[in-house]
C-alpha cells in the first residue's frame, strides 16, 4: 500500500461516485471496492470514503484495502460509531453530533489527492444524518453520481425504481444499476427476469448483474469481481 499524494486535480478530471443500496445488507461494500479495484487495475488513483459507519463495521478498511493507498482513516471515515443505525440515531445514542462541515472538509481533501472518489452510503439516500442532511442532498453537494445496489430477489423491481426516481427527483444522476447475488441458490422466476425486466424499465440505464462471492474481503477474488466491472465504462472508468 502506498502512502497518498496531495496532488491537486482539475476538478474536471474528478470523477465522483456515490454507492447507493436499496436497503441496508446488499452488498454495496463489495461492489463499490470491486469499483475502486477496477479504476486501480486502469491505473486511476481511487479514494474510498464511508462517510459514516459502525465502529467495528471494517467496510472503510476494506475499501481503502482495494485502493491501494494509504488514504488517512480520518478522511475515510470522519464518524463511526457503536451502534447499527442510522447516523442520526446512532451520533444522538453517541452523544456525538455530526459536524456536516467536517464531511465536507474530508472529501474536499480526498478531491486533492486523488482522480476519484467512491463515497459509499449508509442505510440508503433517505437516512438522516442530521436534522437537516440526508444522504441525498449530502450527493447533491458533492455532485456526485450514484451506483445504485439492489439484492437480486423478489421486490428488487420495486426497490430500484423508487430509489431511481428519487435519485432523479433530487437531480442525481444514475450511472448504473447493480443486481448483487447474495447466495449460491439460484433462486426463482423473480431472480431469473429481475435484470431483463429493470433494462425495459430503465432504458437509458445501464442493469448490470453481480455475481455472488463468499469471501468479499479477498483482494484476489475482487480483482476478478472488478473485471467483471471494467467493461463498462459507465461506472469503472472515470468519467
Amino acid at each position: 500500500m502506498t502512502r497518498a499524494g496531495t496532488q491537486t486535480i482539475s476538478s474536471l478530471a474528478l470523477t465522483r461516485l456515490g454507492v447507493v443500496g436499496t436497503d441496508s445488507g446488499v452488498g454495496k461494500t463489495v461492489v463499490a471496492s470491486a469499483i475502486i479495484a477496477a479504476m486501480r487495475d486502469a491505473g486511476v488513483r481511487v479514494a474510498p470514503m464511508k462517510p459514516v459507519g459502525r465502529n467495528s463495521a471494517g467496510d472503510a478498511e476494506q475499501m481503502r484495502s482495494a485502493s491501494g493507498i494509504a488514504y488517512p482513516m480520518r478522511l475515510i471515515q470522519p464518524f463511526a460509531f457503536p451502534d447499527a443505525a442510522a447516523p442520526l440515531v446512532a451520533a444522538r445514542r453517541a452523544r456525538a453530533p455530526i459536524d456536516v462541515g467536517v464531511l465536507d472538509r474530508a472529501f474536499g481533501e480526498l478531491c486533492t489527492m486523488s482522480d476519484a472518489v467512491i463515497v459509499e452510503d449508509s442505510g440508503g439516500l433517505l437516512v438522516p444524518i442530521t436534522e437537516a442532511e440526508s444522504f441525498a442532498t449530502l450527493f447533491r453537494r458533492w455532485g456526485l453520481d450514484l451506483v445504485i445496489v439492489s439484492p437480486n430477489r423478489i421486490g428488487a423491481v420495486n426497490q430500484t425504481l423508487m430509489t431511481v426516481q428519487l435519485a432523479q427527483t433530487y437531480g442525481l444522476r444514475v450511472r448504473a444499476v447493480v443486481l448483487t447475488t447474495l447466495s449460491r441458490d439460484r433462486g426463482g422466476t423473480a431472480e431469473r427476469t429481475n435484470q431483463a425486466l429493470l433494462k425495459e424499465l430503465l432504458l437509458t440505464i445501464p442493469v448490470l448483474g453481480f455475481p455472488y462471492t463468499d469471501a468479499p474481503g479477498d483482494l484476489r477474488q475482487l480483482m476478478g469481481l472488478a473485471r467483471e466491472l471494467s467493461a463498462h465504462a459507465t461506472i469503472a472508468r472515470p468519467a
